[in-house]
């Protein structure tokens, strides 16, 4: 009987082990390896309205390949065009007449400098959405680079947030392969490639020390990508430095807009009378308001939030 029970004792007992065992390996992680999880992949596939992009037959390759990129370069673009409405929000031209490039609006038509503004954020927005995604680990075609040749203390190294994969994704992409060579479709090269060039431009340099006691006796150095909005800003000043090519003087820089043509009235073309607007505007009415408004508000044991009304003044400006 005494054999016995040890004998069910010592089961217990191992199993017990076992089981603390199991446990302690799915919360401690082996000597080296990370503690967090490696972030999922990508593996949604492509809308309806993208897989019938045959305009832009890389795109709709892509879709069915490698549906993951495709993924966050359209989310980048159409995160580019938000950008664009947020910085024009108060122009005569608002951006708002725009989905994407990719459905190709009436604007892209024309050869003004809204347009060259368009093809510039759109290129830059799926040269970001792609590296970010790259960055974050979501892409499994992409991951980070190794290091390049070190100097004295420092050295490069981590991850460059898969930024020359995300550029180069973006000019395989938008850049339609033709045979025309009409003036706007010239535009459309140049400007693009404007466009990812300001990605290139506001590259942030990341760098993390290491050494005894906090020094910096060695440091490790990466580039990413700057947040969307920086390089929104970055090419909207662009844009009102942008460029007319003439019959005379026919070339530009490279990281410069290009248009050929004035920009149409925007109070005509996208009825703008009525649209709240930036108050400087030489072409605004403006009114007065007077706005009501929950205010001083207390917590009542219990359970409610006791407010008062407040009225505010306000000045609002609209276009005429």
């Amino acid at each position: 009987m005494l054999s016995v029970g040890l004998s069910v004792e010592s089961d217990v007992l191992l199993v017990v082990v076992l089981v603390w065992c199991c446990a302690v390996e799915q919360v401690l992680p082996l000597r080296g390896a990370s503690a967090s999880k490696a972030p999922e992949k990508l593996t949604q596939g492509c809308s309806p309205e993208l897989l019938h992009l045959r305009s832009y037959r890389h795109f709709h390759v892509l879709c069915r390949t490698q549906p993951a990129i495709a993924v966050a370069a359209y989310e980048g673009i159409q995160d580019s065009m938000a950008a664009c409405r947020e910085h024009m929000r108060f122009q005569p031209w608002d951006c708002s007449q725009v989905s994407t490039v990719l459905h190709e609006p009436p604007i892209l038509r024309l050869g003004t400098r809204e347009t060259a503004y368009l093809w510039a954020m759109s290129s830059a927005g799926a040269a970001w959405g792609v590296s970010t995604a790259c960055a974050q680990g979501w892409l499994a075609e992409c991951a980070c680079n190794g290091r390049d040749n070190a100097k004295e203390n420092w050295e490069w190294g981590g991850c460059s947030y898969g930024v020359q994969f995300g550029i180069v994704t973006s000019r395989k992409l938008l850049t339609r392969s033709t045979s025309s060579r009409s003036p706007l479709r010239k535009l459309e090269k140049h400007n693009l490639k404007a466009g990812r060039l300001a990605v290139k431009k506001t590259l942030i340099s990341s760098c993390k020390c290491h050494g005894v006691s906090g020094s910096c006796d060695q440091k490790t150095c990466w580039k990413k990508t700057a947040d969307l909005a920086s390089i929104a800003k970055h090419i909207t000043n662009k844009m009102y430095k942008a460029k007319r090519l003439v019959e005379e003087n026919p070339h530009a820089k490279n990281a410069e807009l290009v248009f050929v043509e004035e920009s149409p009235d925007p109070c005509v073309t996208t009825r703008t009378t009525n649209r709240v607007c930036n108050w400087r505007n030489e072409t605004s009415s403006v009114s007065h308001e007077l706005i009501s408004y929950q205010c001083d508000c207390q917590f009542v044991w219990c359970c409610h939030l006791k407010c008062n009304t407040c009225l505010r003044h306000r000045w609002v400006s609209t276009c005429t």
